[in-house]
């Protein structure tokens, strides 16, 4: 097997592959910008541009530093298999998000309302099933967690909707649960007070 040798003389050990078209050019930007991707004119590139670039840089690296705030990878191996696979937070079309936050709207109005069908359009539970197994596959929206969540408790369902946050979604849920803790204020009262064991 011929071994490429890399411009600046780096030896290639890792075969060519190909970035998930998923990949938005902004992602690709973040993964160059939080990787340390050497790759210069970064900015002036198109997003085949970029993919290309990524391949050609990500081939030659012995490893990368992990990264456990964003993108959660730890090696090259788990860098190369993400942008291979289809991007988990790929962006939905104007229209496709409308379409999903109207159902997670019909379905938190239906929870509310007692769970009952016809009010909220709905003619049986098969169809709340299946709005809700739709809606599930886009955690990254609040509405649609908040549909899950409250269709969940819908005593007429036999099985519960399964819904896969993916790990970035969880961390930035958890950043702005600290974040608001944080911002709560702490009253102390002051003064005389008489405790009555009695």
């Amino acid at each position: 097997m011929e071994i490429a040798k890399h411009p600046i003389g780096l030896i290639d050990t890792t075969k060519s592959f190909d970035v998930h078209m998923s990949h938005s050019r902004k992602e690709l930007l973040d993964i160059i910008r939080v990787f340390n991707l050497p790759i210069s004119n970064k900015n002036d590139k198109n997003k085949k541009q970029l993919q290309d670039a990524i391949v050609e840089t990500v081939r030659f690296l012995d490893n990368i530093e992990p990264e456990q705030e964003y993108f959660f990878i730890n090696s090259k191996e788990e860098l190369i298999e993400y942008l291979q696979k289809q991007n988990p937070a790929k962006n939905l079309t104007i229209k496709e998000k409308q379409e999903v936050m109207l159902i997670a709207k019909k379905l938190i109005g239906y929870s509310r309302n007692g769970y009952y069908l016809i009010p909220q359009g709905y003619m049986d539970t098969v169809e709340v099933y299946k709005d809700a197994s739709y809606i599930a596959k886009f955690p990254e929206i609040p509405s649609v967690r908040k549909a899950i969540e409250l269709v969940n408790k819908d005593p007429k369902l036999r099985d519960r909707i399964e819904m896969v946050i993916p790990r970035r979604v969880k961390k930035q849920l958890e950043k702005r649960k600290s974040v608001k803790q944080k911002n709560i204020p702490l009253y102390i009262k002051r003064g005389e007070f008489i405790l009555d064991f009695t």
